[in-house]
């Protein structure tokens, strides 16, 4: 499929716009109207504050805030104290990333001056940080556009995208802070347009996006098992590419050795790794069912339009791009199954599928093969339960799950319980916030 034109480039220019409009709302009515959209988890911290840090001392060392962290969350597991030092217990390529978006808030001042009474320093560092966030993920959609673009027409390809954009935690969670999952899923969708484009320019084009694969690696560790399948794609798609492939994948892995080496105490710890070993079991019933029907974490719950991906496997298993496809679907069941065997395979707290965003282009690209045969009821009912998916989406943005957390009896959430489901439960805060505002409009 062809992708050059000026229309596929207004398309791709609007869809920008469009995401990083829609990913920002928060922030803007926060800082021009009044706060009320808040997401400061631990997760996503230390990569808030290393941009700033490095800003002012050069490194990566988070004592400076070490008492701010300890007065604001009771256990600050997101730091360690390595070798005298305090360093982010997670990869750093968020922070790198996010690095130039700094730049004015800190040389202007308002970093440390915001100017708002309800936000003081050291808490407006997650604000720079939103924007970082939304501004990787709407690039990220541009790159999901481009790889459909290679797959499809314009019209499939938006149309997917917008899917993909705004009804999955693409938006609820990866456009919101800066998770991992964030600059994951850029890296890992440029090194996707890369092998596509081969499809079209050779093996000789796909080598870089090897680079990309290697970059989502270090960024979370997960991809790890996404760049060895695609590994595996070049091997057999385009053999003549493959020495190349790896020589592009070294220099992300030798820079995140060097960090291990220097922050960590061994080129080979990168700060969680005892999760990879302490909480796992090669079944766990619980994990596999609940990723995706678990009525406060389940895929299907949040975005049950997906569920069309089975049928665009089917569909895809005579296409010209067949093998993509395939390599596709096994890479989304493959990191389902690998979440699923952790004890936390439900994320903690948060809002939603979170731990799947990281494989959520590949379902989304199974798509592709179905929108185009769906006619009269079967598109609307595609369109409704897109327009559900988004609103409950929309939902996670106020508070990310903390309030669903917090209404729970000393803190112990359950996943499973149907009438006190996190979507259900948001929707009735937001019908008592309308109920309220709408008794004072008729007191006057």
């Amino acid at each position: 499929m062809q992708t050059n034109g000026s229309s596929t480039r207004r398309i791709a220019l609007g869809i920008f716009l469009v995401a990083i409009v829609v990913y920002n709302f928060p922030l803007g009515y926060n800082l021009l109207h009044k706060p009320f959209f808040w997401s400061a988890g631990q997760d996503m911290a230390a990569a808030s504050f290393l941009p700033l840090v490095l800003f002012e001392s050069g490194d990566f060392t988070l004592e400076k805030y070490q008492d701010f962290f300890t007065k604001n969350w009771r256990s600050p597991y997101f730091v360690a104290e390595v070798n005298g030092r305090l360093v982010s217990r997670y990869p750093i390529a968020p922070a790198i990333l996010a690095l130039p978006l700094y730049g004015v808030p800190f040389g202007t001042g308002w970093l440390f001056d915001p100017g708002r009474d309800w936000l003081v320093f050291p808490w407006s560092v997650f604000y720079p940080a939103k924007f970082a966030a939304a501004l990787m993920t709407a690039l990220a959609v541009v790159m999901f556009f481009f790889c459909a673009r290679e797959l499809a027409d314009a019209r499939t390809s938006a149309a997917v995208t917008l899917a993909f954009a705004f009804g999955t935690s693409v938006w609820s969670t990866a456009s919101q802070a800066l998770w991992q999952h964030t600059p994951s899923l850029l890296f890992q969708l440029i090194g996707v347009w890369f092998l596509l484009r081969g499809r079209r320019k050779g093996a000789s084009a796909i080598a870089p996006g090897a680079l990309f694969f290697s970059a989502a690696t270090v960024t979370r560790a997960n991809n790890g098992f996404i760049a060895l399948l695609f590994t595996l794609y070049v091997l057999i798609e385009y053999r003549a590419a493959i020495w190349r492939w790896i020589a592009w994948a070294i220099p992300p892995a030798l820079l995140a050795m060097f960090y291990n080496a220097l922050y960590n105490g061994s080129p080979f710890v990168f700060g969680y790794q005892e999760g990879f070993t302490q909480t796992m079991a090669w079944l766990r019933v619980d994990g596999i069912i609940g990723l995706f029907l678990s009525p406060s974490r389940g895929l299907f719950v949040f975005s049950p339009f997906l569920v069309l991906a089975i049928y665009g496997a089917w569909l895809a298993r005579h296409g010209a791009a067949r093998l993509f496809y395939l390599f596709a679907a096994f890479i989304f069941v493959l990191s389902a199954y690998i979440l699923s065997m952790f004890q936390n395979w439900d994320g903690g707290w948060n809002y939603g599928p979170r731990v799947l965003v990281d494989a959520m282009p590949y379902i989304a690209f199974l798509l592709i093969p179905v929108l185009p045969r769906l006619r009269g009821a079967a598109r609307g009912a595609f369109w409704c339960a897109f327009a559900y998916a988004a609103i409950v989406q929309a939902f996670g943005l106020w508070d990310y799950g903390w309030r669903w957390q917090w209404h729970w009896d000393n803190l112990n959430y359950d996943v499973w319980n149907i009438s006190e489901n996190e979507p259900l439960f948001y929707l009735k805060q937001y019908a008592e916030m309308a109920s309220y505002y709408l008794n004072r409009l008729i007191a006057r």
